[in-house]
């Protein structure tokens, strides 16, 4: 727990740096999940300062992510000679590049990782899961996102977007125990059965507390000095 209440502190830290101004720094942020959205992003107080359809060559989009639920997952770019994964590139200011790696659950959890690449001499990074699970299938709301944020694209054929929208999905159901780490191998059943309880309690009260209520977010003004890709 008191990993989730220093991922929160340093979260408002970030926030508090962003009411002063986007900075001097820009990063190329390739979105290609739930971020497609211009909902999820303005709900994030996040507008780019530039998008454009983009193609990642060589890379597949995987739902390896683990979720909050058991057998679902989100979506991780994973190396994949010949495939391609259709995105967004998102021209972001150093300081909400920062604060979406706190959305990610980048820092202090690590749920995912910034993974940097360069394609047509442009850098750019996008996020990559650290614990590719097999298996997983996205939910139903998460896969409108992607699919929805498909129909802007130019290289997204109808046959892919169809392709997307068939994607089997899984049902939220009860919250993991192993969100965050794995289950340990040398536990009794009683001790794991406490542990596991434990677990999914924080992780309760992560995502409906923690993580969702910020003191600072609310004061950036969603759209400041920014662009949303309908405005392309």
């Amino acid at each position: 727990m008191i990993r989730y209440l220093l991922w929160r502190l340093r979260f408002e830290a970030c926030n508090l740096k962003r009411l002063f101004g986007h900075g001097e720094d820009r990063l190329q942020y390739l979105a290609f999940g739930a971020n497609l959205s211009d909902a999820v992003m303005k709900e994030r107080r996040i507008t780019p300062l530039g998008a454009r359809p983009f193609t990642l060559r060589d890379h597949g989009l995987r739902f390896d992510h683990p979720a909050p639920w058991a057998d679902c997952g989100y979506a991780s770019a994973e190396p994949a000679l010949g495939e391609a994964v259709h995105g967004f590139l998102y021209t972001l200011s150093g300081r909400d590049a920062a604060r979406m790696d706190f959305y990610e659950v980048v820092p202090v959890l690590k749920r995912y990782r910034r993974t940097v690449v360069e394609q047509d001499g442009v850098e750019l990074y996008f996020y990559q899961t650290n614990r590719s699970t097999a298996d997983l299938k996205p939910t139903e709301e998460y896969l409108s996102y992607i699919v929805k944020g498909l129909d802007a694209h130019p290289d997204a054929s109808a046959q892919y977007r169809d392709a997307m929208a068939a994607t089997e999905i899984g049902v939220p159901g009860r919250f993991v125990s192993t969100y965050f780490r794995e289950r340990p191998h040398n536990r009794s059943g009683w001790t794991q059965a406490l542990i596991d309880s434990y677990q999914r309690l924080a992780l309760a009260i992560f995502l409906n507390v923690i993580y969702r209520y910020s003191l600072t977010a609310p004061l950036i003004r969603p759209g400041s000095g920014g662009i949303s890709k309908s405005e392309q």
